[in-house]
């Protein structure tokens, strides 16, 4: 009678375990995506995006000032992209309306010859500015689009400049829930105390992992933790990217106007907000 009471009391207790597994996977994932691309009502950027060819040791930098307005918590957003360098691509502006149930609205202006050249909002994974992030990864990759589960609890060390940080880290395994020509699944290891990614690996059909990207150097920054370097590497192609995060040019919550996301901007952007 003891032993069956046990086994009851024990199937009581772990069945909802479950589901309870599900939904904080869920959680853990939605409290990521909107830690890292929700920060504020507003927020502004001024990025260094440094590009590493196979086999070079010095990159071809891009810098450049990104604006983004939340329309909703986790819903639509909208960004907006002014290149500062280098000097072919000056001036050159790029728009986004992202949407969590259709493609998104991307608008690019080349100032060289004053046209205005629409993105597919499909192609979400084609590489960004010719550098390992894709359009998807600079915008945001919505967390409703992939089915979560947690594979476990981990310690990951990150190796910044003369030292080395460990955090403690969920380990999440994501698979899109609609199935999509590069990825296959997606790992990412989440730390515990922020909810900011940490390391996050992108498989592709063939279980080969095709883009790495790690976060260094989190600093609060208007009371939001901010990733002030970023690394995405290709290691199929032998290819990687930083970006750094000017730390006096970022910030959020500026009172940024809805308005100034338009089409209109292309040719003639705010600059009171990208200086």
């Amino acid at each position: 009678m003891k032993t069956l009471l046990s086994v009851l009391l024990t199937l009581l207790l772990v069945a909802p375990s479950f589901a309870t597994a599900d939904e904080s996977a869920d959680e853990i994932m939605k409290k990521a995506h909107l830690n890292s691309y929700y920060a504020g009502d507003d927020g502004r950027s001024m990025m260094a995006m440094l590009v590493y060819a196979k086999g070079q040791d010095k990159p071809l930098q891009k810098m450049f000032t990104i604006l983004k307005k939340d329309l909703e918590e986790g819903g639509p957003q909208k960004f907006f992209i002014y290149f500062h360098q280098p000097t072919d691509i000056k001036k050159t502006t790029f728009l986004v309306h992202k949407y969590v149930d259709q493609d998104d609205y991307r608008r690019l202006y080349i100032p060289a010859s004053d046209k205005v050249i629409p993105i597919a909002g499909s192609r979400k994974q084609d590489p960004f500015m010719g550098s390992d992030y894709s359009y998807e990864d600079i915008s945001g990759r919505h967390f409703s689009k992939d089915q979560h589960k947690i594979a476990g609890e981990e310690s990951i060390t990150i190796q910044e400049k003369q030292e080395s940080v460990t955090y403690q880290t969920y380990a999440m395994e994501s698979v899109p829930k609609e199935k999509e020509e590069k990825i296959a699944k997606i790992k990412s290891w989440i730390d515990k105390k922020t909810y900011t990614p940490i390391q996050v690996e992108f498989i592709n059909h063939d279980g080969k992992v095709y883009k790495r990207y790690q976060s260094y150097d989190i600093q609060p920054i208007d009371g939001f933790p901010t990733i002030m370097r970023r690394v995405m590497e290709s290691p199929l192609e032998g290819t990687h990217t930083v970006i750094l995060l000017h730390p006096k040019k970022t910030n959020y919550n500026l009172g940024i106007p809805e308005d100034i996301f338009t089409d209109r901007s292309l040719r003639n952007p705010p600059m009171q907000y990208l200086n």
